[in-house]
């Protein structure tokens, strides 16, 4: 990881920060020292809400890891899909096989970390590899838990 650049957390890191896992909660510590905020998509909003209510509305008791998400979002730069990412977005769709076209989240992220010249920090290397070369654009990739 280089410490002189920004970088855009990918939705499974934030996991791994929920879950607590040791070395991307170190890495993140790390960051928000020298950064003070976590970057991340309105996309990854999207897919840790939808899956914390889908939870809490099938009676698992998810109410606290939610609000605790939403503390972490208020005090997060939360970039959106402007017109820029989705035309990377949809430059990337149109290039990659029909299966990969069903990860629609993790194009839109990737469309937002072209457009913005951001690192991704994710642990999906392989998937995001493909869609970094579909753009014509490079996507650096980070993994916090190497």
């Amino acid at each position: 990881m280089t410490d002189a650049e920004p970088v855009l957390l990918d939705t499974d890191t934030l996991s791994e920060l929920s879950r607590g896992n040791t070395r991307v909660c170190e890495r993140a510590l790390a960051y928000l020292s020298r950064f003070g905020r976590l970057t991340i998509t309105a996309i990854t909003v999207f897919e840790r809400l939808r899956g914390y209510r889908l939870a809490i509305r099938n009676g698992r008791p998810y109410q606290r890891q939610m609000q605790a998400f939403q503390t972490l979002v208020a005090s997060s730069d939360v970039l959106p899909l402007d017109e820029n990412a989705a035309g990377v977005a949809g430059e990337i769709w149109s290039r990659v096989s029909a299966h990969r076209r069903c990860q629609l989240g993790d194009i839109l992220i990737a469309g937002i970390a072209v457009s913005r010249q951001l690192p991704l920090v994710t642990k999906n290397r392989r998937d995001f590899e493909e869609l970094g070369k579909s753009s014509g654009a490079p996507l650096r990739l980070l993994d916090w838990s190497a």
